[in-house]
């Protein structure tokens, strides 16, 4: 599953290995001071479902690896791949990424209409048709280099193209970062669709 979570706006980050951020998560939720992660990891609850997911991971549970650090970049990268808690400190990445089990436990922590959103927007997910990232990248040149094409030889107006761009980030599963509307150019403008052409 390589597919955007995308929760209320908010992208969760996933690291390497899959885990996902509960940082975005919490902000997702609304980012209220009382649902930061460092509390729900603290919560006897939670040791002990990370205790479970360590042993049926292969992994023992020690007094280190029940610490709220659990992984921090150690050296032993089997064991941080199948961990189900790591914490990036510093850098872009940094926040605590768990895997898909205590992402559930977290939302059903916060409230059950977050976590009936986090249960749909996995639902969404997983039940989308899986395209391949090269047929992706692939599909979307070729649809920039059609667009720049037409836009030269069909003078096609700003309002065209933007929405031929919202139908491509579709096609290709990419999110709508595009404005929902373009002003086309009025007669006797430089650029736009209203330009004379020599046809």
């Amino acid at each position: 599953m390589n597919n955007l979570m995308v929760i209320d706006g908010i992208e969760v980050r996933r690291d390497v290995h899959g885990r996902y951020c509960l940082n975005d998560l919490h902000r997702a939720a609304g980012g209220e001071q009382k649902y930061r992660p460092k509390y729900w990891l603290d919560n006897k609850q939670t040791r002990e479902l990370i205790e479970q997911l360590f042993t049926e991971g292969g992994i023992p549970p020690s007094e280190q690896n029940q610490s709220v650090s659990f992984f921090q970049g150690g050296s032993d990268t089997r064991s941080l791949a199948r961990a189900p808690v790591n914490t990036v400190r510093g850098g872009a990445e940094q926040g605590t990424y768990v895997c898909k089990e205590l992402v559930f436990a977290y939302a059903m922590w916060i409230s059950p209409s977050f976590h009936l959103k986090v249960i749909r927007t996995f639902d969404r997910i997983t039940s989308a048709p899986q395209i391949s990232s090269g047929m992706a990248a692939d599909k979307m040149q070729a649809g920039v280099i059609l667009l720049g094409f037409m836009r030269k030889e069909l003078n096609l107006s700003n309002s065209s193209v933007l929405g031929a761009c919202q139908k491509l980030q579709e096609a290709v599963g990419l999110p709508n970062l595009a404005p929902q509307y373009a002003i086309d150019a009025p007669a006797g403008a430089p650029d736009g669709s209203s330009r004379p052409t020599l046809a």
